[in-house]
């Protein structure tokens, strides 16, 4: 159900003279970064948005500024909780920008970055909770249509921790759709490119096979097994070592690496996890569905609360990592020709498309038998572990 607060605040964005005012840089990643932003109306009014905007070093590039273009129309078109809101895009000077929701908290990855080098693990509950809530934006992505009711044909195809985020309030939100594939992607399309991020790749897209929303599910799976065991499942020491453990690295049950897991819960990962796509879990629906069966036996009362309890632990004890130091001078002085709509949110952004004719090559390398990182240190009780 969309809330209509929201609803309310893009059409003002969209429709009064607006004034940004920029805070403070949240994110930066290979294509674009993002800012924290005061939005401050004709009338008085102002909210917290966020602005995401290509680099200024990319923003001339044509493929970059068309790829730019398709996430914002894209991303105008979804609403829904678990998705983060674009309220709307437009030119200012040289630049193009997205508005988006400010999502007030961490992401995933910032949260798992500081377990990892624990080695500790998400509480079995939470990271199951995380899941479902990752998988209901990912089962409307999937089936979202236009206006005219056409299926979008969303894949989102760069589902990992960078661009899950998690709110003080406990919301789990789905963000970055700019290297999706859907029907208002054309640059993607048009150019063969491949989205996401080497150490969560479906097999099949590595081996450049045919792939479908599957591979989301997949991606699911990866960050669902991270969160359990504290580790990362294909990370390598190089893209080539990743790249191959896709392909053909063991899994490992979870249960190795965490004593809480329950044989449920191993089966569940391993039907995300299972490189044939006709054995995995068929639809971000089904996975829903196949979390709450094995909620409803370990615990179904958690929840947001345990989410935000994680997020306020987290950023109590600044686990999180501050940006590169930026003047907010140097976007307000592009803002100040803008006088018309809106913006928010904070994430790690990912990183710009892949070039699928590279896989080749790294899979021919001989393989490593490079396994998931060791477990440094013990769980110290901060809100990870069992």
């Amino acid at each position: 159900m969309v809330n209509p607060r929201k609803t309310r605040l893009s059409a003002k964005l969209r429709r009064a003279p607006t004034r940004y005012e920029p805070v403070k840089r949240l994110a930066a990643g290979g294509m674009a970064e993002v800012w924290k932003t005061r939005a401050v109306l004709e009338t008085g009014e102002s909210y917290f948005v966020a602005i995401k905007r290509i680099l200024p070093e990319l923003s001339q590039q044509e493929l970059y500024r068309s790829m730019f273009e398709d996430e914002a129309r894209l991303g105008m078109l979804l609403r829904h909780p678990n998705v983060v809101r674009v309220y709307d895009a437009r030119e200012v000077g040289d630049a193009f920008i997205m508005v988006m929701e400010l999502v007030d908290g961490t992401s995933l990855k910032s949260l798992l970055d500081r377990a990892h080098a624990r080695g500790a693990c998400m509480p079995v509950a939470a990271a199951l909770h995380v899941t479902r809530q990752l998988a209901l934006g990912l089962d409307y992505a999937h089936l979202a249509t236009d206006a005219k009711g056409n299926h979008l044909g969303i894949i989102h195809r760069d589902v990992s921790p960078h661009n899950v985020l998690l709110s003080r309030g406990g919301a789990v939100k789905l963000a970055d759709f700019g290297l999706a594939d859907a029907s208002v992607h054309q640059t993607m399309q048009s150019e063969e490119l491949v989205g996401g991020k080497f150490g969560y790749l479906a097999p099949e897209t590595v081996l450049q096979k045919p792939a479908d929303h599957r591979i989301d599910i997949f991606a699911a799976g990866i960050v669902l097994w991270e969160m359990l065991t504290g580790r990362r499942l294909f990370q390598g020491s190089d893209d080539g070592i990743t790249v191959r453990n896709v392909v053909r690295q063991t899994i490992e049950p979870v249960s190795r690496y965490n004593s809480s897991v329950t044989p449920e819960v191993d089966a569940l990962v391993a039907r995300t996890l299972d490189r044939n796509p006709e054995r995995r879990i068929r639809s971000a629906a089904a996975l829903v569905e196949a979390v709450d069966g094995v909620l409803a036996s370990l615990d179904p009362r958690v929840g947001a609360r345990d989410v935000a309890l994680l997020v306020g632990l987290h950023l109590a004890r600044g686990m999180t990592a501050p940006p590169p130091p930026r003047s907010p001078s140097d976007l307000l002085a592009e803002l100040d020709a803008f006088v018309e709509a809106s913006v928010d949110v904070e994430f790690d952004l990912g990183a710009a498309p892949l070039d699928p004719s590279q896989f080749a090559s790294l899979l021919q390398q001989p393989a490593s038998g490079v396994r998931p990182m060791p477990a440094d240190e013990a769980d110290d009780g901060d809100g990870f572990g069992s």
